[in-house]
């Protein structure tokens, strides 16, 4: 598998992408992905960029408002779900500092994942949902935001339907880089989750 392909890969697995259980005796696994209609041209740029693992055609799922192609079961796929996928559940592995570490993963993510909390002139913070994961799996996830861009996040709490979840909250000071970074793998249809777009817009 390719750098970019991996890359690309990380970043669908901390957000939506699923990676299928080894199927038989083979520890091979698959990426599955599905969106919106809305993204169907998201969905179709990733469908090309992973072209090396041979995806399958893009498909609407019947009675929904949705499209997904699933890759071809490998073994390198395999070796990235049994890390984040250990028991079943998906985790935040101890050493994803060794995984989340280009900025097209990033990026990646937070197209997924990501909102950008933007009021004009004054308040602009971009946050990540990290509702799967613990509490101390989103502290070492904004651990290696630091380390490994330099982007300072902050593990915020968030009640839904009277459940708390965990949030990234990228600190003003780090928006600026963290913007930088993932501004060049932004695909346009999640422009509006970029602080320049929004900008131009007012």
């Amino acid at each position: 598998m390719s750098k970019k392909a991996q890359a690309i890969l990380v970043g669908l697995v901390l957000g939506d992408g699923y990676l299928g259980k080894p199927r038989g005796k083979l520890p091979h696994s698959y990426l599955d992905l599905k969106y919106d209609e809305r993204y169907l041209g998201y969905l179709k740029w990733i469908h090309k960029e992973l072209s090396e693992l041979n995806p399958s055609s893009i498909k609407k799922k019947k009675n929904y408002h949705q499209y997904r192609f699933y890759t071809e079961s490998r073994k390198d796929i395999g070796l990235l779900q049994r890390t984040f996928y250990p028991e079943g559940k998906k985790v935040v592995p101890l050493d994803i500092d060794k995984y989340l570490r280009e900025p097209l993963s990033l990026a990646v993510w937070y197209q997924d994942d990501g909102t950008l909390d933007y009021r004009y002139h004054y308040h602009a913070n971009s946050l990540i949902a990290t509702h799967c994961f613990t509490y101390d799996e989103c502290k070492l996830l904004s651990k290696v935001l630091k380390k490994n861009f330099g982007v300072d996040a902050r593990v915020c709490r968030c009640l839904m339907r009277g459940k708390l979840y965990f949030r990234l909250y990228i600190t003003s000071k780090s928006m600026p880089r963290f913007m930088d970074t993932i501004e060049p793998f932004i695909h346009k249809e999640f422009n509006y989750k970029l602080v320049k777009y929004r900008q131009t817009k007012m």
